[in-house]
């Protein structure tokens, strides 16, 4: 069963290194969103104290990126905002971007563990 979701909203954080898996486990607990990934990068912030130091110093960052509908985006925005610590300084970056079309990310149903101690054996 597919669910296509017709003008999404991306969202985007680009995050200090720790804080993008307590933001995912949020959003899918809370918000019950289940489209939501993160991966890591480096980088350097235009005003951070490792620019001082010297170039080729970078820092771990945590992107994390949300598939929303466009109707859920900007109450999910404000809540990713202030939950992943965005309005704090050098909390992050987030940003939202308009794409056309999305297929909702859905997992299979498991077996329970008594169907797979009976289906080893």
């Amino acid at each position: 069963m597919e669910n296509k979701l017709d003008n999404a909203k991306l969202i985007t954080c680009i995050l200090p290194k720790g804080r993008a898996h307590n933001l995912q486990q949020a959003l899918i607990e809370e918000k019950e969103n289940h489209s939501v990934n993160f991966h890591f990068a480096r980088g350097v912030g235009r005003f951070s104290q490792i620019t001082a130091r010297g170039i080729g110093e970078q820092q771990e960052k945590e992107v994390l990126e949300a598939i929303i509908s466009a109707e859920l985006a900007d109450e999910l925005f404000e809540f990713m905002f202030f939950k992943g610590e965005m309005d704090q300084p050098h909390g992050g970056v987030i940003y939202m971007t308009s794409i056309p079309g999305a297929t909702e990310l859905q997992m299979p149903d498991l077996p329970s563990e008594d169907k797979r101690a009976k289906q080893q054996h």
